[in-house]
């Protein structure tokens, strides 16, 4: 069993550890410009003062001296000289390096040096030459402590090193919140999906939720129970359906075979009891199958799609059912223009048994001497198909259920012809499968129309 892991936590770690990340990188960015900055004003502050006692020590006949009043702001700002002869002997201190020994490895002239004093200060050295135009007088070795400028370097890493694990903990607290907070309608979804079941899919999320990840999650949740439960519904009605309809025949044909077995019977007695138990199988087995193609246009779509000139397709289905049509002296005719693309993407063999059924339901209902008229036209982008008769029509009452499964209008009449009220169901379920629509307009006594809107391939495709 996979171990349950955390959302909140886990986003709120990661969240941390993120900030986390940032906050070190922008103290060491910090500490580093600020370093930076400091040895800059060092070198400055040094470079200052070399300039400064090149301006004031006075050599003479081999001896340096310089007054007290020219060095004291340079005192005051704490540096620290050693004044050498040309040959490297110390001839001058000022500052507080009267008795501090000079460090003995010197950077080169001109550059400076982060070494300690004997008693361990930090400083920051400078060599600069002493010299008065062209003649080379000795040496100026200035330093600077560096113990301010490295105890406020500590004090911001002290700083920091309170500050960012304080932010971060505060900061795991209002993760926590906002997450839990943030993740509480993903807990009302797992909760409302762990109560449904095949039984009840009645469950809804009622949340009022923003129209962010989390609110279209919700939507999205809802808009997917309700298909369940209407393929559940479906499913549910087609077996009570179903077992409804093969009652009758399972039924009859049980009383046939028991009649057969009752009492020895004549041969052509037997044929005819056996052709009436035909009849009931061959019933049973169209009801099968037009419940398996309506399961799978609904459940499945349609097979593959192909180019259909839907013209073509009409004046094949008329001119199978024109025998039909002069058997039942009604006139079947078509009404086509001429070069017109009628051309659509579908299912051939789904589009047939469409205009199959509701040609064959106008014959079937039109009287003796009566018209069933297939008009087909084109609206833009948009193929129209109108099946017209002139039978004695639909009372208003019936054409809001004549899609539904097992639907008869007529259910005496339509038992004679052996049908079972789920060709108009097919019929729907493959034009919406096509992305059209199909509707009825009838008038009890004026006859029935039928039209398919079917969406036509494009003029560039």
């Amino acid at each position: 069993m996979m171990k349950r892991t955390n959302l909140r936590t886990q986003l709120v770690l990661w969240t941390v550890a993120l900030e986390a990340l940032l906050l070190v990188v922008f103290a060491a960015v910090f500490i580093f410009i600020l370093r930076n900055a400091q040895n800059q004003q060092i070198d400055e502050t040094l470079r200052l003062g070399a300039a400064q006692l090149n301006a004031v020590v006075d050599v003479r006949d081999g001896q340096y001296a310089v007054a007290a009043a020219e060095t004291a702001d340079f005192r005051a700002r704490g540096l620290l000289a050693w004044i050498l002869t040309p040959d490297g002997q110390p001839a001058l201190t000022i500052g507080s390096t009267a008795d501090t020994p000079l460090h003995n490895m010197l950077p080169p002239t001109e550059q400076t040096l982060d070494t300690t004093l004997p008693d361990e200060t930090p400083i920051r050295l400078l060599v600069m030459p002493l010299s008065e135009g062209s003649r080379n007088l000795g040496t100026i070795v200035l330093a600077l402590p560096l113990g301010e400028s490295q105890a406020l370097l500590r004090q911001i890493l002290l700083g920091f090193a309170l500050a960012i694990p304080l932010m971060l903990g505060l900061s795991a607290v209002g993760g926590l919140f906002l997450a839990g907070r943030a993740l509480q309608p993903v807990a009302t979804i797992t909760q409302t999906a762990k109560q449904i079941s095949a039984a009840d899919l009645s469950q809804r999320l009622d949340l009022d939720l923003p129209p962010d990840e989390i609110g279209e999650l919700a939507h999205t949740f809802n808009e997917m129970l309700a298909r369940l439960e209407r393929a559940f519904q479906r499913e549910r009605q087609l077996t009570s359906d179903v077992s409804h309809e093969l009652r009758t025949p399972l039924g009859m044909l049980k009383t046939q075979l028991s009649l057969a077995r009752s009492r020895p019977r004549e041969a052509a007695a037997l044929l005819a009891m056996m052709a009436d138990m035909e009849g009931d199988v061959d019933r049973m087995t169209t009801l099968i199958e037009q419940m398996l193609t309506l399961a799978r246009v609904e459940q499945r779509g349609l097979g593959e799609l192909a180019p259909v000139a839907l013209d073509d397709l009409l004046r094949d289905i008329a001119n199978q059912l024109q025998p039909k049509a002069a058997a039942r002296q009604v006139t079947l005719r078509l009404d086509i223009p001429p070069q017109v693309d009628f051309h659509l993407s579908g299912d051939g063999d789904r589009l047939r048994q469409v205009f199959t059924n509701l040609i064959e339901n106008g014959l079937k209902y039109t009287s003796l001497g009566g018209k069933v008229i297939v008009n087909a036209s084109r609206h833009w982008q948009t193929i129209e198909v109108s099946i017209a008769n002139t039978g004695e029509g639909i009372a208003p009452e019936h054409l809001p259920h004549l899609f539904e499964r097992f639907y008869r209008a007529d259910d005496a009449r339509a038992r004679e012809t052996g049908g079972f009220g789920l060709g108009l169901a097919i019929a729907q379920a493959v034009v919406q499968a096509h992305d059209g629509t199909i509707k009825v307009e009838s008038k009890v006594g004026q006859g029935t129309t039928f039209t398919v809107s079917l969406p036509a391939i494009k003029a560039h495709q």
